[in-house]
């Protein structure tokens, strides 16, 4: 079958592969679509703990094509999506409901192979049926948006406060329409592409704002006492740290970028301490994946607004490239 293979940091390249081999309690799923999604660039730059050679992409829907023997519960045809964690259940953190701390986690896409394939195998927990006549391209999105609404699960907007997104790629957006429909009074998002923040301002954003040497300026104009709730979905740690001089007093920052291990912002543990500060971290998704099919397939959150580039296997290599230098708009999604 054909992959995109991360042979090893800094290279990537589209090969043949033989198609994965399913142990008892696994699935063999055709892939349907699978997203691009940041994480994939950490991966790519030896950011993240990862055996290479490695195929990419956790961000995916798909078909069943063969089952293990022990699989009671899907059949062969049902149309799939994944949560790519693969917890061990048996651990402090698993035993505590705290699967996204798991002591021994694997990722498909990062720690085992994922769906930049032709087909990928997947252990039966990480499944959820999603109904026979849904968009695949749409559904795989449920795994960002599983993820963002994990970290709405963790903070609870109030009605009426003041809201601001750093960074109005996929995850931002996201972001932008939960905190809409949770009843956030404004909602500002800033970015470094106009053309996002266009699309940010039809999604509902009360105001954009292009980032710039003026940026603080721009958002105290909009919020002089700062935001109640920040989020930060760009990984950039320069970001994170900028992210955290917005709060008022008494407000949370969310850190949902994934910045790359060892990186370093500053803060002042006083102004935490005066100011009654909350950092709030939110890493990948704790069991929201239902919760994310049921939003799309209820029909009252369109999510087409978010995609992009809809490609082939044999665009990978470009597109990828093009992806990692920050060329792309929108959500790429690869398409078999």
């Amino acid at each position: 079958m054909k992959a995109f293979q991360f042979i090893k940091p800094f290279e990537a390249k589209v090969v043949e592969v033989a198609k994965p081999q399913i142990k008892h309690d696994e699935v063999l799923i055709r892939v349907g679509a699978s997203g691009f999604c940041g994480t994939d660039i950490h991966t790519y730059k030896g950011e993240h703990p990862t055996e290479y050679p490695v195929i990419p992409g956790h961000e995916l829907s798909g078909i069943i094509e063969e089952i293990g023997a022990s699989i009671n519960n899907y059949n062969i045809g049902d149309k799939v999506v994944v949560d790519p964690n693969i917890f061990c259940e048996k651990c402090y953190y698993c035993k505590r409901n705290q699967q996204i701390h798991c002591e021994d986690l694997k990722c498909i896409g990062n720690t085992r192979d994922g769906a930049f394939a032709e087909y990928v195998a997947v252990p039966e927990a990480c499944l959820f049926k999603i109904s026979e006549s849904a968009d695949l391209i749409t559904m795989s999105l449920a795994e960002p948006l599983a993820c963002v609404i994990s970290s709405h699960n963790k903070v609870a907007i109030g009605i009426g406060k003041d809201v601001l997104i750093f960074g109005a790629g996929t995850i931002g957006l996201m972001h932008l329409m939960i905190a809409k429909r949770r009843g956030a009074g404004t909602v500002t998002i800033v970015d470094i592409k106009q053309g996002q923040l266009d699309l940010a301002k039809k999604l509902g954003a009360d105001h954009t704002v292009l980032s710039d040497s003026k940026l603080e300026e721009k958002l105290r104009e909009i919020c002089p006492r700062g935001f109640l709730y920040v989020f930060e979905a760009t990984g950039i740690p320069k970001v994170a740290e900028f992210a955290f001089k917005m709060l008022a007093t008494t407000g949370t920052l969310i850190q949902f970028g994934a910045c790359a291990i060892g990186s370093k912002i500053e803060v002042d543990p006083q102004d935490i301490y005066i100011r009654e500060l909350k950092i709030v971290g939110s890493y990948s998704m704790q069991k929201a994946m239902p919760q994310a099919i049921e939003l799309i397939e209820s029909g009252n959150f369109d999510l087409s607004p978010l995609l992009g580039d809809i490609i082939s296997i044999d665009e990978m290599e470009s597109k990828f490239s093009e992806f990692i230098n920050g060329k792309t708009e929108k959500k790429v999604v690869l398409k078999f």
